[in-house]
């Protein structure tokens, strides 16, 4: 699929950069003016959400970054079910940035601007210039909705940057037909997947669409072509032998097999189609509730794909794209909002083949100046475009964390950890314990605290698995030999997550370790809808929670 630019006639500027030859239009200066300003929109939106508190999900991955980067080995010391890639991606995060807040956020803003950057030089190359900077708006935008999770540190946003970059080099392989660009492209698809298992409908789609390319080759050239396939599963297999074989070395390849494939199969086997339904009519329609243009724009690429404007290698690239996005988001059928985060690439490079058609079809059809057509196009989208940041600046520009995290994830105990863990480092030494009762693991990360044992995601020993009668004593044995300073209970559903037929033990054993030990030094009441409640030290120690929902925080008593 070869660019296909009209504005060729125009006057170039010419670059050498190592063996390859770059040209530049005037075309190509403005569009790359543009693309600077959508860096600073960027820049200046998520810089105001460097300090937006995590969810559980964002902090026990930052969590087990940093334990990756103290030498801690993955699956044995902590565990996951997605592949060893989540891990390298969050260590790199906090090795570059910092183990703060802050730094991940800046970490990721930067993750998500070359995911932009990746997606408007893979259409700018597949396509043209205007549909490069259309596509690149579209992911600016639709990558920060709130509804899909867009302001956090997610691991989707990773899964997003190398499904871009996987993207850009098909392109390069398009336009320089280099072999080290078919092993980039497999290279890249495949880290997707080792940082989540459902971005393998993407790697899919990569093998396919290499093999429609062959179908379209007028001179089929079997030998060339097989051994193309070749170096990009080459690319591929290099990942997953890099990825596994650390975790081999470490001793934790045993572990790391039952946690994402026998325990990933129980996971993913918990939700009833009727049920994933319902969840994904709830979080389509928050998703694109505000940001109803620039999916209707995008999705708009499927219907008029009926124009002669593209070709049929185009129309199915577009098609297979489309599909393969959409199939990260379905397995399991839990459809969580953050889920969505990985379609975002596909709905970008979508929104450029709606600009590219339509503009395309004008030009040939009706006649029309090739430059006029995609100035037009390009003006009436900034319009909308400008119009979307002005109704949202509020979310944009003056974003209010507590209403953005509830508003996000209804009465999850998120605001409430970020203030317990102030209280913690406020008031804990260095070497003070901490132990969490519920799954909020962020705090150990705010509090630059390890978990007494290896489960520091509280729901996996109240998951009803073959394994959660070991793990609870696990916890409770991690526990006793560390005597930690401070223990955290999330007398709340959403935070504990105790599924039916669990053994009651660590409840049991939680009670009389708490009673014998502790003291109560924090109260918080949480009630829906209204502003949490707060209460430390001495106000807390025989004050009773007035509310169904509360957090206790106890110290223990010295003795």
């Amino acid at each position: 699929m070869a660019n296909t630019n009209s504005s060729t006639t125009l006057t170039k500027d010419k670059l050498k950069l190592f063996r390859f030859e770059f040209s530049f239009s005037i075309q190509d200066k403005i569009t790359y003016l543009l693309l600077l300003i959508l860096v600073y929109i960027i820049y200046s939106i998520r810089s105001n959400f460097y300090g937006i508190p995590f969810e559980r999900d964002e902090g026990i991955y930052c969590y087990m970054g940093k334990l990756l980067l103290e030498g801690k080995t993955p699956y044995i010391d902590f565990y996951e079910i997605k592949f060893p890639g989540l891990f390298y991606l969050y260590a790199f995060v906090v090795n570059f940035f910092g183990d703060t807040v802050q730094g991940m956020h800046k970490g990721f803003m930067w993750i998500n601007i070359f995911t932009m950057i990746f997606v408007f030089f893979a259409v700018k190359n597949l396509f043209n210039n205007t549909a490069a900077i259309i596509a690149a708006a579209t992911f600016s935008v639709v990558s920060i909705t709130p509804a899909l999770s867009g302001f956090t540190v997610q691991s989707e946003h990773g899964v997003s940057f190398f499904i871009a970059l996987g993207v850009l080099f098909y392109s390069l392989l398009k336009l320089y037909n280099k072999l080290m660009f078919f092993f980039l492209f497999g290279f890249s698809l495949c880290m997707a997947v080792m940082i989540k298992q459902t971005a393998i409908f993407i790697a899919l789609w990569g093998g396919l669409i290499l093999l429609t390319d062959f179908v379209f080759t007028k001179e089929k050239n079997y030998k060339k072509t097989i051994k193309e396939m070749l170096i990009f599963i080459t690319g591929a297999a290099f990942v997953v032998i890099l990825m596994f074989g650390l975790v081999y070395l470490k001793g934790g390849f045993k572990d790391m097999i039952y946690f994402t494939f026998e325990h990933t199969k129980q996971y993913s086997q918990s939700m009833p189609i009727e049920e994933g339904i319902k969840y994904f009519k709830y979080t389509r329609d928050a998703i694109i509730k505000d940001y109803m243009f620039f999916w209707v724009h995008a999705i708009l690429s499927i219907l008029v794909l009926v124009l002669p404007s593209t070709n049929l290698k185009q129309k199915i690239f577009t098609l297979t794209i489309a599909v393969a996005s959409f199939l990260t988001i379905v397995p399991g059928y839990f459809f969580y909002g953050h889920y969505w985060i990985q379609t975002v690439p596909g709905i970008a490079i979508l929104a450029g083949v709606t600009v590219y058609s339509i503009t395309i079809f004008i030009e040939t059809k009706l006649k029309k100046r090739s430059n006029t057509v995609n100035y037009i196009y390009l003006s009436v989208f900034t319009i909308f475009f400008v119009k979307h940041l002005n109704d949202n600046k509020s979310f944009y520009y003056h974003p209010n964390y507590t209403y953005i995290l509830r508003t996000t994830y209804g009465n999850n105990p998120f605001p409430e950890a970020w203030e317990i863990g102030k209280f913690i480092n406020d008031n804990a030494k260095p070497e003070d314990g901490l132990l969490l009762i519920g799954s909020e693991p962020q705090i150990y990360f705010y509090t630059k605290k390890k978990a007494p044992s290896k489960h520091a995601y509280f729901t996996a020993v109240v998951n009803n698995v073959p394994m959660h009668k070991v793990w609870q004593r696990e916890f409770a044995i991690g526990a006793e030999k560390e005597k930690p300073k401070y223990v955290v209970f999330f007398n709340h559903q959403l935070s504990l997550l105790v599924q039916a037929n669990t053994d009651n033990f660590v409840f049991e054993w939680a009670n009389k370790f708490i009673q014998k030990n502790y003291k109560v030094v924090g109260v918080v009441e949480m009630a829906d809808g209204q502003p949490s409640n707060y209460i430390w030290k001495d106000a807390a120690m025989n004050y009773q929670p007035r509310t169904p929902s509360y957090v206790l925080v106890f110290e223990r008593i010295a003795k």
